[in-house]
């Protein structure tokens, strides 16, 4: 405890790690300001007791103000900086995904084309070239994915994401969520068992939006668990709300990374780090998409032990 609270007091190291020099990294400039307030208070007082002009204390309290507001302004121009490197950063990823969706979208509208193709048995391709357009088909999904991935964060960082709420049946979106991936489901061995209360009300929600809440918890579930393991899906009502929980028994979530578990391109440092595909997205997106619903979305887990994943969202 200590030496984690050590290790927080540490602004040094903190600015390095962002790269934000001294004189611009707000917790450094904060640290300054409030050891020149105290020692602004004590100068006060020893001043005020050893001279009895007041012009003498005025003028000390007058300078050490000044200090204070010239520091603070370093301060708001520290903030203003990290300000302007986030808006550029979101145009940059905004733009650079626009341009990678159109080039994506072809490549993957040919390989189409080339499996479907008509022509004479002498010129379509092979059975080895038909694998390897599988394979590349296959790397520009997930591309295509992370570049859409990438704009709908992008959009809903904005405050530019549109929902299009309207009574959604719950059970259906599951069905055709968990069917889309089937391809993960059998490439992990991981058996899904989907119970969905039959009285279920249907919910106030955008449905492709609420689609890719239930794909992603699902996808997460499937790809930390153990091989050949087991996700439950449960679906019932409760009260007002719809509950929706997730649960798996693989790999876990370290308790001190629970804190981070919502957070972008958050990746938990357990066992699947690194045979697990994604850049931390998934519970960002859903996260945020559940809170436009009105809803909540949150979990319990335990490392080694598996993780559960719960949101409640408000029925019709």
């Amino acid at each position: 405890m200590f030496l984690k609270l050590l290790d927080n007091l540490n602004f040094i190291a903190g600015c390095k790690k962002y790269k934000i020099g001294l004189w611009q990294c707000p917790n450094f400039l904060f640290l300054v300001m409030g050891l020149l307030t105290i020692a602004s208070m004590f100068g006060t007082y020893f001043a005020s007791k050893s001279f009895d002009n007041e012009t003498v204390t005025i003028v000390g309290v007058s300078i050490v103000a000044a200090i204070i507001v010239t520091v603070g302004s370093f301060v708001v121009r520290g903030v203003e900086k990290i300000a302007e490197a986030n808006v550029i950063k979101n145009e940059f990823i905004s733009v650079v995904s626009h341009q990678l969706c159109g080039p994506l979208s072809s490549i993957r509208w040919n390989m189409e084309v080339l499996e479907t193709d008509s022509s004479p048995e002498h010129l379509k391709p092979s059975p080895k070239q038909m694998v390897f357009l599988k394979n590349i088909k296959s790397a520009n999904d997930k591309m295509l994915k992370l570049v859409n991935q990438l704009l709908e964060v992008n959009r809903i960082d904005e405050g530019r994401e549109i929902f299009h709420d309207e009574k959604a049946d719950v059970g259906a979106i599951t069905d055709q969520a968990i069917s889309e991936l089937n391809d993960l489901v059998e490439e992990r061995k991981v058996e899904i068992v989907k119970r969905i209360a039959p009285d279920l009300p249907p919910v106030y929600a955008d449905a492709s939006a609420l689609k890719t809440v239930i794909r992603n918890l699902v996808s997460n579930a499937v790809k930390y668990s153990r091989e050949k393991g087991k996700v439950e899906v449960d679906i019932k009502p409760e009260g007002k709300k719809m509950l929706l929980v997730v649960r798996d028994w693989g790999v876990g979530i370290p308790r001190h990374q629970h804190r981070k578990v919502f957070e972008k391109f958050f990746r938990s440092s357990n066992e699947a780090r690194y045979r697990t595909d994604g850049i931390g997205l998934g519970l960002y997106l859903a996260k945020a998409i559940v809170e436009n619903f009105g809803g909540e979305l949150w979990f319990e887990s335990e490392a080694g032990k598996g993780s559960t994943f719960f949101a409640s969202i408000p029925v019709v």
